[in-house]
């Protein structure tokens, strides 16, 4: 049976949402929680991911293990892992320190004790909001498509053509993508029927049922119409929403998880601003803006100021956030950076951002942050240290 007949065959016995049974992601989130706060788990430099000689044994401690055939098992190999890191960065569960050496994996202290005070029932639609509203797996994960988990599953079991079971297996690592498939399994959306696969990588999945209650769910969340679709995936709504939502039907769901807003790091950074192999380590007061912050950067790299710029940095939620050059008007919005300062970055020890000058030239900056002397006070900035001659700005090319 093809999904969206399916989908219009499925019968709703009772208006209240009963998840006794389908609460499998609550516990696999639990366990990989876990595994973090037991072990030194290392990611990927750059992007964070689990790094690979994790990801068979987070497989193995999952209530359902996925049978794929890897030799060199990445993330994106899993789509269990990939929707449950998914999941985890979107809800500010991870952190990262980063050295020369190696970036470790942790767990938000203050998070998780929120998150423990919650009952199981308020730790699944958490979790459930934070995926199919509030995560941008384009920024957070590699996903295949710049594709929207709560569009996506809407479209794939309300609006989907109907395919035959063969093009839209066939289909799935593109659409919805896999990644999403495991998690619609895991919130007890639907069942899956696969083979263990031989030579093949990717999960071999024949056959989709689907369960009442991605009916009930999904009748409740999705907007009347594609404008209310897409202006809820474009302009998500604070965190919680989703209780006035589900609370009438499942009166379990009575406590949000709550997040406090970042404090201000007041003190002395030390920053280590490398462009290549050439780089410049300062002491910089938390007090100056990011305009000023870009003018000292390319006057320690003896740049001109003369192009538009940007910061760019992932946010605590796992998602791209920036700073922008403040005469970039259409960006409405944005962060400035004549209006943002440096204790104003939601950003540790240890952790990195970055500086694009020059559009057009793209010389890309990173900015490393070695250490955060709180209480400290220092006038403007001081050079600590300098290796390497800057590159020219503006280098003249021989003609032909």
């Amino acid at each position: 049976m093809m999904i969206k007949k399916q989908y219009d065959a499925l019968r709703i016995e009772s208006k209240e949402i009963i998840l006794e049974g389908n609460e499998i992601i609550v516990e696999n989130i639990n366990r990989v929680i876990a595994y973090i706060q037991e072990h030194k788990v290392l990611a990927t430099k750059g992007k964070q991911y689990f790094a690979i000689k994790y990801i068979k044994d987070l497989n193995a401690l999952l209530v359902d293990p996925l049978d794929i055939f890897s030799l060199r098992p990445a993330q994106k190999s899993y789509p269990n892992i990939n929707g449950i890191y998914l999941i985890l960065r979107t809800m500010s569960m991870l952190t990262f320190k980063v050295s020369k050496k190696e970036t470790v994996m942790g767990i938000n202290g203050k998070v998780l004790e929120r998150w423990q005070c919650l009952n199981t029932t308020e730790q699944y639609f958490t979790l459930l909001e934070n995926w199919l509203v509030h995560s941008k797996p384009s920024e957070t994960i590699e996903a295949s498509r710049n594709g929207f988990p709560l569009e996506e599953a809407i479209r794939f079991f309300t609006y989907g053509q109907n395919f035959s079971r063969e093009r839209m297996i066939e289909n799935l690592n593109f659409f919805p993508e896999y990644y999403n498939i495991a998690l619609s399994q895991m919130f007890g959306f639907i069942e899956i029927s696969t083979i263990t696969p031989t030579t093949k990588m990717r999960w071999n999945i024949v056959d989709i049922t689907l369960n009442p209650l991605l009916k009930q769910i999904f009748k409740l969340i999705n907007p009347n119409d594609e404008m209310g679709l897409m202006h809820l995936i474009l302009n998500p709504p604070q965190r919680g929403y989703t209780k006035e939502i589900f609370n009438p039907y499942c009166k379990a769901y009575n406590q949000t998880l709550v997040y406090s807003q970042p404090n201000d790091k007041n003190g002395v950074f030390r920053l280590k601003i490398s462009l290549g192999k050439v780089y410049r380590t300062i002491d910089i007061t938390s007090e100056i803006d990011f305009q000023s912050l870009a003018s000292i950067i390319l006057e320690l790299f003896d740049f001109d100021n003369d192009h538009m710029y940007e910061f760019i940095f992932l946010d605590n939620f796992g998602q791209q956030a920036s700073i922008k050059y403040p005469e970039a008007t259409l960006d409405e919005g944005k962060a400035w950076a004549d209006e943002f300062y440096l204790k104003n970055l939601p950003l540790e020890e240890q952790n990195s951002f970055t500086f694009i000058f020059d559009f057009g030239d793209w010389w890309e900056f990173d900015i490393f942050i070695e250490k955060i002397e709180e209480g400290e006070f220092i006038e403007n900035f001081k050079l600590i240290k300098s290796v390497g001659e800057a590159p020219e700005q503006y280098p003249d090319y021989e003609e032909d």
